[in-house]
């Protein structure tokens, strides 16, 4: 196809083209954010005008702690939660987990629909005072969240990402850590270097490789830049390698996961560039996502629309992107996927 690709193409053709899609598998889709906090009735944001889609979300579990690989976490209450759940939105599976006060927020290390029981494991940050913030672990049949016998930061973790049975973090002040799963709660952290004079930092697994994304402030030449670290006699970990592309890939930032996705397979993202969802301060800026092409050095910004604000006296947008592992959309509903960039 010559030119630009499937996001080239206009928004009419690609709804006709995803309406003679013939299955599931065919079913192209882009992953929607989702609103983190009181969620009402979990409608996901769609872009360019199309239809909301309402989920039938389990009763009582109105406020949301985490998006981790296509799952939400809620909660019944944001402070003294009686009840804590997983919930995939496309098959309707309700995971509970123990009550947690005051969770801010909730990582998987896997798909628990495509993982056995004994291979995945949720990790929490909950909040006990502006100065100290708790890591605890939940594996399916415990009784109860463990907490992490060394927490190396107090304040809560900004970027979690899973690869190899360890635990890579970077907590709110760019503080680096990697905890060994293995280990359980006895893992002491191995503790790299803070990162100075930067806007954020994020750790995603990228086809199965960690990367690390740096990005900057508005004064230095790039807005962002990728490296490839490496974790020394597993106890020390350094930047590594810098990446001058993301091999046809594309990276989600926000609040919470981080996720990568093929440009191939989901060709309505535009391939090595990084769309980050601004979740520092958003009221003091207009700019909610910010596209980033690592190749050409040139980013693009999206203020948030204002016809999809749920209050116009509102100024907070959504922060996280929800990444389904699923498509939402079932046959009877296809020709409304579209294939549309953030």
């Amino acid at each position: 196809m010559a030119g630009g690709g499937w996001s080239s193409l206009p928004a009419d053709l690609l709804h006709q083209v995803s309406g003679r899609l013939t299955s599931e598998r065919d079913l192209l889709h882009v992953r929607q954010p989702i609103r983190v906090g009181p969620l009402g009735e979990y409608s996901l944001w769609l872009p360019r005008g199309l239809k909301r889609v309402q989920l039938a979300s389990p009763p009582g579990l109105p406020y949301c702690c985490g998006t981790p690989r296509g799952w939400l976490a809620l909660a019944d209450d944001e402070r003294s939660p009686t009840r804590l759940a997983l919930w995939e939105p496309r098959s309707g599976t309700e995971i509970p987990l123990p009550p947690l006060a005051c969770v801010v927020q909730v990582f998987l290390s896997a798909d628990p629909l495509a993982s056995s029981s004994s291979s995945w494991l949720a990790v929490a940050t909950q909040f006990r005072s502006q100065f100290d913030h708790n890591i605890l672990f939940w594996r399916p049949g415990d009784r109860a969240w463990s907490a992490a016998a060394e927490v190396y930061t107090t304040e809560r973790l900004h970027s979690v990402a899973f690869l190899g049975g360890k635990m890579y973090c970077i907590d709110y002040s760019k503080r680096v850590a990697v905890y060994d799963l293995n280990l359980g709660t006895n893992s002491p952290p191995a503790c790299g270097k803070k990162l100075h004079g930067i806007r954020a930092a994020h750790f995603v697994n990228c086809n199965d490789e960690l990367l690390l994304v740096v990005l900057f402030y508005s004064g230095h030449p790039s807005f962002a830049e990728v490296y490839k670290p490496t974790l020394i006699s597993n106890r020390h970990l350094e930047c590594g390698e810098r990446l001058p592309d993301l091999g046809g890939y594309s990276l989600f930032l926000g609040r919470g996961d981080a996720f990568a996705l093929s440009a191939q397979e989901f060709p309505a993202i535009k391939q090595n560039c990084i769309y980050y969802a601004v979740h520092f301060l958003n009221f003091q800026t207009k700019d909610w996502v910010i596209m980033f092409n690592l190749e050409s050095d040139i980013s693009e910004e999206f203020p948030f629309p204002p016809g999809h604000k749920e209050d116009p006296a509102n100024e907070w947008w959504p922060v996280s992107w929800f990444c389904p592992k699923r498509p939402i959309f079932g046959s009877s509903s296809k020709a409304e996927a579209s294939l549309v960039a953030v």
